[in-house]
């Protein structure tokens, strides 16, 4: 196997990751900004109350995305394998 072919299997594994986590990754951030805002308004400043929504959203986000996370990796993963043949040689 080439150092092309690597490179090229790296790229997509981690086009792959960045796809998959965006979703996630957004909400928690989402959620995060919220949280914040309303901290400042309201001048509470207790850890529990900025940790706990962010938890619970991105469970939330997890639980509804995870069938479209599984279709596109399983997706993902037979494509790889289907054209195994091209990284071997």
């Amino acid at each position: 196997m080439g150092t092309d072919a690597v490179v090229t299997l790296g790229r997509l594994m981690l086009e792959e990751v960045m796809l998959l986590t965006a979703p996630i990754l957004l909400v928690a951030i989402a959620v995060s900004l919220i949280v914040n805002i309303v901290q400042v308004l309201t001048s509470l400043q207790d850890q529990t109350l900025s940790s706990v929504p962010r938890l619970l959203a991105t469970g939330t986000a997890l639980f509804v995305l995870m069938p479209w996370m599984w279709r596109h990796l399983s997706t993902y993963t037979l494509s790889l394998f289907s054209d195994f043949s091209k990284v071997l040689q």
